[in-house]
C-alpha cells in the first residue's frame, strides 16, 4: 500500500532546481560582495586555485546605460517616423533598466545591512 508521506515527498520540489549540483549562497554572496568558484588543482604542482565571482559594479552598468541612450537620442528627431518611435522607445527602455539597476544597487546594498 502507498503511503500518502511517500506521494507527497516524491511532489516536493528539488531544492536546488535553478543551479543543480550548487549550494544557495545567495545570501552570503550579497552580504561578502564575492564568492568562490569553480575549485581547480594542478595536477604537476598540486596547487588549488579558485575562481572569484564579485557582484557587479552597479554605479558603472548605470552610467553606461544612460551614456547609451544619450547616444541614440539625436534619432527620436528623424524625418522617418519608424526611425523616430524606434529611437524613442529605445531611450525609453535604458532609462527604465538605469532606474531599476539602481533600484536592485540600493536593495543589495540594504540587504548587506540588515
Amino acid at each position: 500500500m502507498i503511503k500518502l508521506t511517500d506521494l507527497i515527498k516524491e511532489l516536493d520540489k528539488p531544492e536546488n532546481i535553478y543551479a543543480p549540483g550548487e549550494e544557495n549562497n545567495t545570501d552570503d554572496f550579497l552580504q561578502k560582495g564575492f564568492r568562490t568558484i569553480n575549485p581547480t588543482i594542478n595536477p604537476e604542482t598540486g596547487t588549488v586555485s579558485t575562481d572569484v565571482e564579485y557582484l557587479p559594479a552597479f554605479e558603472t552598468v548605470r552610467r553606461d546605460l544612460l551614456k547609451y541612450r544619450k547616444e541614440f537620442q539625436p534619432f527620436k528627431y528623424h524625418p522617418n517616423e519608424s526611425i523616430a518611435k524606434s529611437a524613442k522607445d529605445l531611450n525609453t527602455l535604458l532609462t527604465k533598466a538605469a532606474n531599476l539597476v539602481f533600484a536592485l544597487d540600493k536593495m543589495v546594498e540594504l540587504q548587506r545591512k540588515g
